[in-house]
Formats: structure tokens, sequence, C-alpha cells
């Protein structure tokens, strides 16, 4: 199974005044903030990044793609390069 595919757009809100995500018009999740005003800029700033995942998903595995696990890097890019691995993994659903 694969996600929707994007673009993932921030919607408008709903009766309950939560933040809801779109993707070719049809609602991909609603961002609650559970009426609480000092939890409205999260709620925003998490619709903003789950909006965001199609794109940062598609731009990780081309930079996986493009680079690879190479130890000329050095260790520390290693290490984000892994990173970015086990994203894609829990992404696909292969995470373990």
């Amino acid at each position: 199974m694969s996600f929707t595919p994007g673009p993932w757009e921030i919607g408008d809100l709903d009766r309950n005044d939560q933040r809801q995500v779109i993707a070719d018009g049809r609602l991909i999740c609603v961002g609650a903030h559970e009426c609480l005003a000092s939890q409205e800029a999260s709620m925003e700033a998490n619709a903003r990044l789950i909006a965001a995942a199609p794109d940062l998903y598609v731009a990780l595995k081309a930079v996986l793609a493009l680079y690879g696990p190479s130890s000329e890097y050095g260790y520390e890019a290693r290490i984000v390069w892994q990173q970015a691995e086990r994203a894609i993994l829990k992404a696909d659903g292969r995470d373990g």
C-alpha cells in the first residue's frame, strides 16, 4: 500500500476549528488542538509538516539514491544517511 500522492495542502479549519490537510480534494487528516488556544500554533505547524510529508519523502529518497552510504563523506555523514534510511523505512511501513 502506498500513501496518497502529493501535493498535500493545508485546508480550511473544520467546524471544530481544527486544521485540515487535503490532497486532490480529499481529507488526509485533521490537526487537533484540543480547543486550547495555546496549542493552535502547534496545530498549524503540525499541519504544515504533514502537508510537506510527500515532498520530503520524495526528496529524501532522491538524496539517498544520489549519494548512498559512502565512507568518503565521513562518519557523521554515514550517521545522517542511516537516519534518513530509517525514516524512509518507517514511511514505507518497514521499520521493524
